[in-house]
């Protein structure tokens, strides 16, 4: 699990967290904006730029994100879950309360299921995308700490 956090430590992970998401609606809206516009409340500028409405109900989505993510993935809170449980419910709770904003917020519209299956695909997407990510720099780190200790036993056996 993570170690003790300040909070502005929980401040950057939500303002990295935020940039990602706004480079990903900047993605989205130089593909989608123009045809879209009627549909979700993303894209009412077109290609012209991104609501600050939609900004600010991001932010509090990812500050939302991260504190899911404190509250699963340290300690502190609970005691007696494997990371695979920890990781199910988190992100189980993250789709709800994606949806909730969702509804709440008039992304888009609720009752057509190609945007649920569309936001669904990019959720998969950025979950197996982040979930490599995460594989690789823990086999890094794993490898850095056995180098690391192989080079100790080496001092240590002269």
């Amino acid at each position: 699990m993570e170690e003790r956090k300040t909070f502005l430590d929980y401040l950057a992970q939500v303002l990295i967290c935020f940039g990602f998401s706004m480079l990903c609606m900047l993605v989205f809206t130089v593909l989608f904006g123009e045809s879209a516009k009627e549909l979700s409340a993303f894209f009412v500028l077109g290609k012209e730029g991104i609501p600050v409405a939609v900004m600010a109900e991001f932010l509090v989505l990812d500050a939302l994100i991260i504190f899911l993510r404190y509250i699963f993935f340290t300690d502190r809170l609970i005691k007696r879950m494997g990371i695979a449980a920890r990781t199910a419910c988190m992100l189980a709770l993250t789709v709800a309360v994606i949806a909730l904003f969702i509804v709440l917020f008039d992304w888009f519209p609720v009752d057509m299921w190609v945007p649920w299956a569309m936001f669904f695909l990019c959720f998969l997407v950025c979950f197996a995308v982040s979930l490599g990510v995460s594989v690789l720099k823990g086999r890094l780190e794993n490898r850095r700490l056995e180098e690391a200790l192989e080079k100790k036993r080496r001092e240590m056996e002269q």
